[in-house]
C-alpha cells in the first residue's frame, strides 16, 4: 500500500498546479493500492472551502476517487499517540506529522509526497519504517 499525501491529490486535480504533470506521472507509475485517511478528506475539504469551491466535502471525496485512493481504517487514538512519540524526532508540521503517524499506525510503509519538509526527512523516515516516494 502507498499512502498519498494531500498535496499529490491537489496537484493531480488542479491542472494549473505547478506539480500537476508531476502528479500525473507519479500516479501512473504507482503499482500498489493507494490509500488516504479521514485526515486527508478533512484537509482536502478545508483547501477546497478556502478556495471558495462549492460542496468541498463532496469534491474531496471525488478527488480521492479520481486518483484511485481508498480510505484507510485505523485507530485515531493510537495514531495520535504515535505522533506524540515521533514528533521530537521528525520535527514536522502538525498535519504532516499526523499523516506519517497514521501511515505507521496503519502499517503503510510507502508515503508519496511532494512536500519538501517530508522529503528532507526521508532518511529519518526510513529508519522508522517509511519509504518516501517522490517520483
Amino acid at each position: 500500500m502507498i499512502y498519498l499525501d494531500t498535496n499529490i491529490i491537489i496537484s493531480f486535480m488542479d491542472e494549473l498546479d505547478i506539480n500537476h504533470k508531476r502528479a500525473l506521472s507519479l500516479l501512473s507509475k504507482l503499482n500498489d493500492k493507494l490509500v488516504v485517511s479521514r485526515l486527508t478528506i478533512v484537509e482536502l475539504a478545508s483547501v477546497y472551502a478556502r478556495a471558495r469551491l462549492e460542496n468541498p466535502v463532496s469534491l474531496a471525496l471525488y478527488s480521492i476517487k479520481e486518483v484511485g485512493g481508498e480510505e484507510l481504517s485505523f485507530n485515531f487514538s493510537k495514531a495520535f499517540a504515535r505522533a506524540l512519540k515521533i514528533a521530537p524526532l521528525l520535527k514536522l508540521r502538525t498535519l504532516d506529522l499526523l499523516h506519517i503517524a497514521i501511515s505507521l499506525e496503519a502499517e503503510v510503509r510507502h508515503f508519496a509526497t511532494f512536500d519538501n519538509d517530508i522529503i528532507n526527512k526521508r532518511d529519518l523516515l526510513r529508519k522508522i519504517g517509511i519509504e518516501v516516494i517522490t517520483d
